[in-house]
This record gives structure tokens, sequence and C-alpha cells, in this order.
């Protein structure tokens, strides 16, 4: 089952990133084998492991929320790439069960059960992967795609628990936190080993949900775990993470003479955190992790010849103990999310530049709305710049709140352009570059008043301009001679009307344009 809704989940982030129909094609095909073989008709719940004729291989094994959340990956993101009826109906039906018998409701204990006999007469058990993953698989995608008050509370939920739990663990290990616990949250510690990957996914979700509900405490515990592995599990070397140590003594595990030093996903795991944590904290240390990680990964990992990546190397690159490429777990997921987070982190936090994604949403007989929310990112950091259906430039969207409105029977290919809106003076300070350089005024979206700065090298007859979206001037700010320096002036726009204007800096030979948006 875990192959198919891995695969589910590759193929559509591909078609996202692409607009290649057979890639959803493909994801369709893996959710229709999961919705006719591998759901328990009897009990309910995922099973885990099925035959090549879809038979559950023993149908009164324990069910865990491992299973259970990996299973809700595939689907979720096949219907934010679609918004297919089938595959919501099937996300609502999983995630009753997962309430129903792995939530922990007892104060004090909130989370979710690690297991369940077959037929949920026993829920026991916690661990990282019930906590963490349940939030990397869905529950993260539930809130973006819905806003709804019970997904917030339950990643709220669980980030505490991260904090009180794993990260709480950490002062006492020699490295990394403590991954299994009792039913009670206490340590269950015939357990010893710590995966960095682990680590530093743990990082990777406490830094999306201070994205949505900031915090201090999130950065905070996320940076401590990267910090962790920065410190005690990365190679400085050669670049990227270590896999697998012994969290008591520290000591690297290597499975064998040949060892596997480093793994394909948890490779995945140092870059994308470290796109993250860089944009939140702007420490070069982050931004250096995800650039060796990735210079590594591109290097030894990936097969630039037939395709896909190996699954380990030993630490300087070679080959560990075979060319596989391919098991149960790998599949569509890692390899193929490491270009979509990439991607998107890339352009929309690090380089301040646009993302263009694409969905293709089935027909219905009723009027909807579809937020479109491709990262855990606040309204006022992400805005859509143009959408296009067939296309055609589809104009029924609301830019700032992401919202694409699709009355009846309105379907088909849109191409979404995303585009990174700079709110924070953090921001504006380090996109300072050498030269002349225009800086993203703040705040933006703005009432009634904003800032405007930029920088120049040299001294200059300087002119800021401001441009309504017909190209007629509505204002000179400044125009006057400068010497070199830092500047800002204030664009007071209590007379004007909501909408998009143009700002203009020009001195000498240099100019540039930006965008902001009056909003009353």
């Amino acid at each position: 089952m875990l192959t198919q809704a891995r695969n589910a989940y590759g193929m559509s982030r591909a078609y996202m990133l692409t607009g290649d129909t057979t890639y959803l094609g493909f994801a369709k095909r893996a959710l229709d084998w999961m919705y006719n073989h591998a759901w328990d008709i009897t009990y309910g719940g995922w099973f885990q492991d099925l035959d090549i004729n879809g038979n559950p291989i023993n149908q009164f094994e324990d069910k865990t929320a491992f299973y259970q959340h990996y299973a809700m990956l595939g689907i979720t993101a096949y219907y934010e790439a679609t918004g297919d009826t089938l595959a919501w109906n099937w996300l609502m039906k999983s995630y009753q069960h997962l309430e129903s018998y792995f939530w922990d409701t007892r104060p004090g204990k909130l989370g979710y059960y690690d297991l369940t006999d077959f037929n949920h007469q026993n829920s026991r058990n916690k661990s990282f992967n019930a906590t963490v993953d349940a939030i990397t698989t869905h529950l993260l995608y539930l809130y973006l795609m819905t806003k709804e008050e019970i997904y917030k509370e339950h990643l709220l939920e669980l980030a505490e628990e991260i904090k009180t739990r794993l990260v709480a663990s950490m002062p006492q290990q020699a490295i990394g936190f403590v991954e299994k616990f009792d039913s009670d949250w206490n340590w269950n510690n015939g357990e010893t080993m710590t995966i960095m990957g682990h680590v530093l996914k743990t990082g990777w979700c406490l830094a999306r949900i201070n994205q949505l509900f900031p915090d201090t405490s999130y950065v905070n515990a996320a940076e401590y775990m990267l910090n962790d592995v920065w410190q005690s599990g990365y190679d400085h070397d050669y670049g990227g993470p270590y896999k697998d140590f012994n969290r008591i003594s520290g000591e690297m595990l290597l499975w064998g003479l040949q060892d596997s030093a480093k793994a394909w996903w948890q490779m995945e795991q140092a870059i994308v955190s470290g796109l993250q944590m860089y944009n939140l904290t702007r420490e070069d240390w982050y931004l250096q992790m995800a650039d060796e990680t990735i210079n590594f990964y591109m290097q030894y990992f990936v097969d630039h010849q037939y395709g896909e990546v190996y699954e380990n190397r030993k630490r300087r690159g070679e080959l560990a103990w075979n060319e596989a490429k391919g098991n149960s777990g790998k599949a569509g997921y890692h390899s193929i999310e490491t270009g979509y987070y990439t991607y998107l982190y890339g352009n929309l936090l690090y380089k301040n530049q646009p993302a263009v994604l694409n969905y293709n949403f089935e027909t219905i007989q009723l009027d909807r709305e579809i937020l479109l929310t491709p990262l855990a990112i606040k309204n006022s950091s992400l805005t859509i710049s143009e959408v296009l259906l067939n296309g055609q430039t589809y104009a029924n969207y609301n830019p700032t709140s992401r919202i694409l409105n699709l009355p009846a029977g309105t379907a088909g290919h849109f191409t979404i352009t995303y585009e990174p809106i700079i709110t924070s003076v953090a921001q504006e300070q380090f996109a300072i570059a050498d030269g002349f350089e225009l800086i993203q005024n703040y705040p933006n979206p703005f009432n009634p008043s904003t800032k405007i700065s930029w920088q120049s090298p040299i001294g200059s007859q300087q002119t800021i301009k401001v441009f309504d979206v017909l190209g007629k001037e509505v204002a000179t700010l400044v125009d006057e001679y400068k010497p070199a320096g830092s500047y800002e002036v204030v664009f007071n726009a209590s007379s004007f009307t909501s909408g998009v204007y143009f700002y203009q800096l020009k001195a000498g030979e240099f100019m540039s344009v930006k965008k902001m948006l009056l909003l009353k």
C-alpha cells in the first residue's frame, strides 16, 4: 500500500510542476488500486502489505498510524492537484477513521497512538512517526486547503507535543531525540537509534507551522534540532547529513562493511529544512547546508544517464552495497518532493521570484471556491499574479486571498503563477545587493502609507516615481541629487483608490520598477 500511496503523491507533484497529465494518470491508477484493495472493509483503516492480486498478506496485523498517515499523503496531493470529489471522500473517510481510533483525547496525553489491533480493540504507544508524519502527510495540507479550525487545533497540539516530548528529550541524549514512547508519553528506553532525517524533518515541520502561526518557541526548537544535526550529524568535508546514530553513545551506525552513511531521503530533509530556516532566520549556515547537500545529491545520488536517484551512498559519494533505485518505501516520494519543494522554496522564499504550478480541476455542477496555498505561508507573503485556463487568461480569482472562483461547470487545466511579497524589514535588509538596489516596499499590501527603500553605491540625480496600472504617473516622491548611501521615503496613498501601483527608481542609466498593492 505504501508504494502506491507514495507513487500517487509523487506523480501528483510531478504533474503540478510540469503540467503533463500523463503523471496524473499514473497517480489515479495508484489511488484506484488503493481504493479497491487496500481498505479494510470490515474494521476500517488501511492494510499494510498486500500481494500482487490486492489481497492483504496478514489481515489480522496491527494497524499503524504510520501507514494510515501515508495512505492519506497520496490522496491529499492528488486532491490538491485536481479537486477530485472521490479523493476528497476517501480523504475524509481516512481522517475520520484516524480520529476515531488513533487520537488520544486524554488531557496531558494528546497525540496520535502509534498502533492499534487490527480490529481497533487496543490503541497504544506514541512515536515520532505517529506525531510528525501526521503533519507532513496530510494535516498541514488539510489546513492549508480548508483553513478549518479542527486542523489548526491538531497542528498546534502536535507542535506542542514535539516541543514537550521530542525536543525536551534532546539535552539528555548524545545526539537527536527519543523517537518511541509508551501511551502516556514516557520514554521507551529500549530504542536507541537517532535518524538525522527525522531530526531535520521535525525542524522543517515546526518552521512551516511558524509560517502560519508565528511563535518564537517553534523557531527556537527548530534551530535547536537543526543545529544538533549541523554540529554532530553532518559531513562538513563532503556535504550532506549522515544517516543513523546511537542516540546514547553518539556513535554512527554503519550497516556492514560496505556502509551506507548517507541516504537519498535524508538529503531532501537537509535541503528543504535549510532553505526554510534560512528564510526565517537569514543565518548563512542554513543556506550552506542546503547548498552543499544539493550539490552532493546532484553529483552522487542522481543518475544523470538513466534517471531517478540511488538509495544510498558512502560519505564520499562512492557506491554503497548496490545500485538500487527502488524499494517499497522509496517509490515516487522523496526524490520528486525534493524537486517540488526546492523549486518552490528556491523561487518564492530565497530568490523572491515567481513560481508556476499546474492544476486540473474536474467539472462539478456547483459553484466553488478553491484556496490555492502551495506552501505554509501567510496571505500577506504570497500572491497570484496570473491564472491561465487551458492557455487563456482567467480573471475570476482573488490574488491576495489566493481564492480561485469556479462557477458551476468550469473546469480544465489551470496554470497558476505565484509571486512572493516581501513583508518584513528583515527581508528588506537581506535583499540589498552590491550596487543600485530598489527594495520591495514595506508593508505590502498597505493602507494608506508604505515605505520605499533603495540604496545607491554612487552619488547621482535620483527619482522615485509612482505609476498606476495604465502607466500614468501619479506621484513623484524624490527628484534630487543623492550621495552614495541607503534611503527610504514614505508614500502616502490616502487620496488614491485601492489597486496595483508601480514605483520606479531612476539613477543615471539605472532603472528598476517594483509592484505594490494598496488595499483600503
